[in-house]
């Protein structure tokens, strides 16, 4: 690795716990807390940054299991490890830091329940669907779950209920997303996964093929968003209402897409399921924000 005082090196720290996915986690975390408890109150912060550093733990332990899979691929080969950026002893010492005082923060937002959670999420996703992925294409089951948590944590450390109709269909909201989630990336960069070793959805099923599931589950997604609406998560009419028309957009956004799956439209594709995914949430944290202030 360069010189300590390398000015890159923050950058390099940065990337390696992938913070375009771990703020998305932090942000999926607190969609939980403000959904049960209507407004910003005590616990919330501790909460956000716990699942942050948390989630930035488990992907840094990530970045060190797979670094020598990671040089393989193009996409990932720059990122800190393999770019020899950051070595893996200074990796292994953030990982662990990080992952304590995420443990720390999860236990003063939401004590024992939302700890045991937290560290749950971290071992399936850095023990079970990082080991499966190498070996299964059905790792993407295990790999959803770890999206559907974060609301979870989010709504007991609030002083929530776990079997709440409300949080399980959030959750299942989130977990059904992560699979044409997945998908996508995997058709994007099938060559590059095949270079690196992972099975191939390609080798047991047509592009096209692939394309059509996809859809099913962002149909699957977009149902799923709708219940929302539909079984009284929400509030309000206006934010309802919106939420469904957003669910729609999905589904005519991808039955436009399975007419061109090239490279850059898959792009696109994965961009319109991140924006939907971010939108719901917004519409869940100021729908529950306005009925707690009202």
């Amino acid at each position: 690795m360069n010189n300590a005082n390398n000015p890159h090196v923050l950058k390099a720290i940065i990337e390696l716990g992938k913070p375009h996915i771990t703020l998305a986690v932090s942000l999926s975390a607190l969609t939980g807390f403000i959904l049960h408890a209507g407004s910003f109150n005590q616990g919330w912060m501790p909460l956000v940054a716990g699942i942050f550093f948390l989630s930035f733990s488990s992907a840094a332990i990530n970045q060190i299991q797979e670094h020598k899979l990671d040089a393989m691929m193009s996409r990932t080969k720059s990122r800190p490890l393999p770019s020899d950026r950051l070595t893996l002893l200074t990796a292994s010492l953030i990982a662990i830091v990080c992952g304590l005082l995420g443990a720390y923060l999860l236990f003063i937002a939401g004590r024992i329940p939302a700890l045991l959670l937290g560290v749950t999420n971290l071992l399936l996703y850095n023990l079970i669907y990082t080991n499966l992925k190498r070996v299964s294409i059905f790792a993407v089951i295990p790999g959803s779950l770890v999206g559907a948590i974060p609301p979870i944590i989010g709504w007991i450390s609030a002083g929530g209920d776990i079997t709440h109709a409300y949080i399980i269909l959030v959750a299942t909201f989130f977990f059904i997303g992560q699979i044409p989630h997945t998908w996508l990336i995997l058709l994007r960069y099938d060559d590059e996964y095949q270079k690196a070793g992972f099975p191939s959805l390609t080798r047991i099923f047509a592009p096209r093929q692939i394309s059509a599931l996809t859809f099913v589950w962002v149909v699957a997604t977009a149902l799923s968003a709708i219940l929302l609406s539909a079984a009284g998560v929400f509030h309000y009419t206006l934010p309802a209402i919106m939420n469904m028309f957003t669910a729609l957009f999905l589904v005519i956004r991808f039955g436009l897409w399975l007419r061109n799956t090239q490279t850059r439209s898959i792009g696109a594709a994965f961009l319109t399921l991140n924006l939907v995914y971010l939108l719901v949430m917004l519409l869940l944290i100021g729908d529950s924000l306005w009925w707690g202030n009202g």
